[in-house]
């Protein structure tokens, strides 16, 4: 009788696993050094994925992934020098904004597959943005997927 608990233990864990693989395709690929994680908050025709700090549990960045592009960015936005994020040249954009003590870039990216990559950083200072946006930079959507088309 106590064999079965084990084994439900077992088969909880395994199913877990499954969940979390499935999610994995959605959100991109983060870097090895990252010291953040995903958390996945799917949409009816997007995925918002959270990269949240493993050591303090607050958001580093942030990714949406959908079939439109919700940022529209601006020339008269863009910050610094133009970057590349897996293959493709882009500019960091600092918006106006209305977030006290917050410094924010956001970016846009087509990506092969015909869907939009929305990356937002929100940090309280140079140096959280400094990590931030080298894990943004280094991220990989070459497994992305948004279900069906």
């Amino acid at each position: 009788m106590h064999i079965s608990r084990p084994i439900a233990l077992f088969g909880a864990l395994v199913c877990a696993g499954m969940v979390h693989a499935q999610t994995a395709n959605d959100c991109p690929q983060l870097p090895p050094d990252a010291a953040v994680r995903w958390e996945v908050q799917p949409g009816p025709d997007f995925v918002f994925c959270r990269a949240m700090d493993i050591a303090s549990g607050q958001q580093a960045f942030a990714v949406t992934v959908g079939r439109t592009a919700t940022f529209k960015p601006r020339r008269n936005d863009r910050v610094g020098d133009r970057v590349t994020i897996d293959g493709t040249r882009t500019w960091w954009h600092a918006p106006e904004n209305e977030l006290t003590g917050a410094m924010v870039r956001e970016t846009l990216l087509e990506l092969p597959s015909g869907d939009y990559a929305h990356i937002i950083v929100r940090a309280p200072d140079e140096s959280a943005l400094g990590r931030s946006l080298r894990d943004a930079e280094a991220l990989h959507f070459s497994d992305v997927r948004l279900g069906s088309k």
